[in-house]
């Protein structure tokens, strides 16, 4: 939820007494749209994935325990999604030995 709407757990701009779940379902409720709580610095051609992986943290932040889904079940629920499939891998490799110093390199 943090990564889709920008906001942390208990961000003061959600208003007081309000944590990121309840914001993003009153929000839903008032304003009948799942765009509404996207992040605007998601660009348009990833808003879509990023409303499919909302649904699935609405489903896993119901209040009842027994209706969240399970782990497995989540799982699942975002191969089928395939947010951003990824065809490269990001690779952390330490420029020499000792040295504080990390550079990111793409690899298939």
């Amino acid at each position: 939820m943090e990564l889709v709407t920008g906001k942390m757990p208990s961000d003061p701009e959600l208003g007081e007494n309000k944590d990121i779940v309840q914001w993003i379902c009153s929000t839903i409720k008032s304003k009948d749209s799942l765009l509404d709580v996207v992040d605007s610095n998601i660009s348009e051609d990833l808003k879509e994935d990023a409303i499919k992986v909302l649904k699935i943290a609405i489903h896993c932040t119901a209040k009842i325990p027994a209706l969240r889904p399970s782990m497995r079940t989540v799982v699942k629920m975002l191969e089928e999604a395939a947010p951003c499939q990824l065809t490269d891998v990001m690779v952390v490799e330490k420029e020499s030995q000792g040295s504080p110093n990390e550079k990111l390199k793409m690899s298939s």
